[in-house]
């Protein structure tokens, strides 16, 4: 699997926690921290293209 792949599968898996964290009204600096997270992932991600 490229780096590529499992940066993907990442980013899938923090927002999977993200969205757990808004749906079970998580406090909200939870969420922030989970949202920047996954934003550095996608960052991240963005360098790829």
């Amino acid at each position: 699997m490229s780096q590529k792949e499992l940066l993907i599968n990442q980013i899938e898996k923090e927002r999977e926690i993200l969205n757990g964290l808004l749906l079970c009204g998580s406090k909200v600096e939870e969420v922030y921290h989970q949202s920047l997270v996954v934003d550095e992932l996608i960052e991240q991600y963005m360098q790829y293209d």
